[in-house]
């Protein structure tokens, strides 16, 4: 059903997210770009807590 080369431009195109998060939010853009790229699921978890601890909840 899944073909690799979608899972890996998919993979890629979250790291690229990654990086542009960091760099928005003044971290190492290559540091979250490679941990997007190596370990997508991790990082993304790892992305939704430091988000939702940006903002106070009400």
């Amino acid at each position: 059903m899944w073909n690799n080369d979608i899972i890996g431009l998919l993979v890629f195109f979250f790291a690229l997210f990654c990086g542009m998060w960091a760099q928005k939010t003044q971290r190492n853009y290559w540091l979250w770009f490679l941990a997007g790229l190596f370990f997508a699921p991790i990082t993304g978890i790892v992305l939704m807590i430091k988000n939702g601890n940006r903002y106070p909840k009400d």
